[in-house]
């Protein structure tokens, strides 16, 4: 059975066949363009090219076809006017700030998951549940949908839209089907199951800091390049509703999305630094996320180019644990294909050393550094980039002014910059201590040194930069391949002597910047 071409989801909603409840349901129905159960009916999703076949929906999430609908009507309680959560950017200090009372919420529908189980017989349960409360941003309805067999059994919520669910329920890893055993889909509880705690990391343990709360601190030497941790979310809430979404609204998702966790997970994430707790449901848990969420790109299987992919604010418990450093010994990116925030060390690291990451843009000078975490997480750095004495302070923001400078030099083409002040460049992120965005100066000398014609000194620096970028910022970026080129063939690289031609009065190519 075919979904007709160029039916839009809302036109069937209302026309959609009910059935009064009468039990279990022991097999689904096909009846017009829902499969029906007692109480609920599950319209098909439209897919880009307008149709979708019964037999042909992803397996895993066969039962989330966008919206459940109990005494015919969609359970979707709008939003009203108000602040958007994107008021506050990612990690802000003041999340709960204007949180209303808890009078000001609908009262929430019955779990829509429970009443038997709503997939097909012929096919494997959903690893998904949702939550029986959704919300609007925009036209948009979000809700939130717990994965509680991801992870070991912690589990993963995910904030978003059931089109997003769908899709990204489809490929790796949110496609696998839970275990034989395990919460799911057709569970009559939406609150995830229960876990057994990962082991202890190794590399660290948690400790009170001085003026800073717990933080990481080594509990044995850690060589540069090392993978300190390799970190999955627990929530991750969709750019729609985080930008879209008054608090109120988004708190309560958030509430329902941290309560489907396994208790290990809840705990892990309730355990985290945030403001103090609002008074509406969710007030403390929309805090939280807003304190310590990171903004990732989740890729879409099969979607290429500039700009594809879905953005996401997500919480990774371990990863939060981190205190800030204006020059961190540890750097992370996100890798899309395995969901995780990969953590390297980027210097030795002594046992008893503080593990940090940064939290704002570190080529900045002192006063902008301490302005953005003051705004952002109400705190003044006290790392000794920032304690420096003072004219030792001042030194240090004239180097950094000084690397600003070169860096729009060396990145204008069309100037007369030369390997020498690539080689500057090098030298004044060593004496501040910036290891963990060493490989952005590291680039620069490869393309200075390669525009003049030395494919040696090119291929050092293209090494050193592979070595520090591809643990900072994974293998997908366009100047990890630019740099792999350089070293394939030099000569044919776009930027071989391109520094000679234009002293020569010819042209070089115009070519932006990669590595920022």
């Amino acid at each position: 059975m075919v979904l007709p071409s160029g039916v839009a989801l809302g036109a069937l909603s209302s026309s959609l066949p009910m059935r009064p409840p009468n039990g279990t349901c022991h097999a689904l129905e096909v009846h017009k363009y829902s499969a029906i159960c007692p109480a609920y009916s599950y319209p098909f999703l439209q897919n880009e090219k307008g149709s979708t076949e019964l037999g042909h929906l992803p397996d895993p999430i066969w039962a989330y076809l966008l919206t459940e609908r109990r005494n015919n009507q969609p359970q979707v309680i709008p939003s009203v006017q108000g602040t958007p959560a994107s008021s506050t950017p990612t990690r802000p200090s003041d999340a709960s700030s204007d949180i209303p009372p808890d009078s000001t919420l609908s009262s929430q529908p019955a779990d829509p998951t429970a009443g038997g189980p709503h997939q097909r017989p012929d096919q494997p349960a959903s690893p998904w549940s949702r939550s029986p409360t959704c919300r609007r941003a925009g036209t948009a309805e979000h809700c939130a949908f717990t994965h509680s067999a991801f992870n070991g059994r912690l589990g993963i919520s995910l904030i978003t839209t059931p089109e997003n669910i769908l899709l990204l329920g489809s490929q790796p890893p949110l496609n696998a089907a839970p275990p034989p055993g395990s919460h799911c889909a057709g569970d009559s509880s939406f609150r995830g199951a229960e876990s057994t705690p990962p082991a202890p990391n190794p590399y660290y343990t948690s400790t009170p800091i001085p003026g800073k709360g717990l933080g990481l601190v080594a509990a044995k030497p850690i060589r540069a390049g090392t993978r300190v941790m390799n970190a999955l979310p627990a929530v991750l809430v969709d750019d729609g509703a985080w930008k879209g979404m008054r608090r109120v609204d988004l708190g309560v998702l958030v509430w329902e999305a941290v309560r489907g966790l396994s208790e290990a997970q809840r705990g892990s994430f309730m355990e985290l630094a945030g403001p103090a707790e609002g008074g509406a449901q969710g007030g403390k848990e929309f805090g939280i996320l807003a304190t310590n969420a990171f903004r990732v790109t989740i890729k879409i299987v099969g979607e290429v180019g500039e700009g594809k992919g879905r953005e996401f604010h997500g919480v990774f418990p371990e990863v939060s644990r981190l205190n800030h450093d204006c020059a961190p010994n540890l750097g992370y990116y996100f890798d899309s294909a395995t969901l995780s925030q990969k953590v390297y060390a980027v210097r030795d690291i002594l046992p008893g050393e503080e593990l940090t990451v940064s939290y704002v843009d570190v080529i900045q000078p002192s006063s902008i550094r301490q302005s953005r975490l003051h705004s952002g997480w109400s705190f003044a750095c006290t790392c000794p980039r920032c304690t420096l004495e003072g004219h030792l302070l001042g030194e240090s923001d004239d180097r950094v002014a000084h690397m600003q400078q070169l860096r729009r030099e060396l990145d204008d083409y069309s100037t007369a910059a030369t390997p020498e002040k690539a080689e500057l460049l090098v030298t004044l992120y060593e004496l501040e201590g910036l290891q963990v965005r060493i490989y952005e100066a590291y680039y620069r000398a490869a393309l200075e040194w390669n525009g003049v014609g030395d494919a040696a000194r090119a291929a050092k620096y293209a090494r050193l930069c592979l070595d520090k970028g591809l643990l900072l910022r994974g293998g997908d970026r366009p100047f990890v391949e630019s740099m792999r080129e350089l070293l394939r063939d030099a000569k044919r690289h776009w930027s071989w002597r391109f520094r000679v031609k234009e002293k020569g009065g010819g042209e070089s190519e115009g070519h932006e910047n990669e590595v920022n």
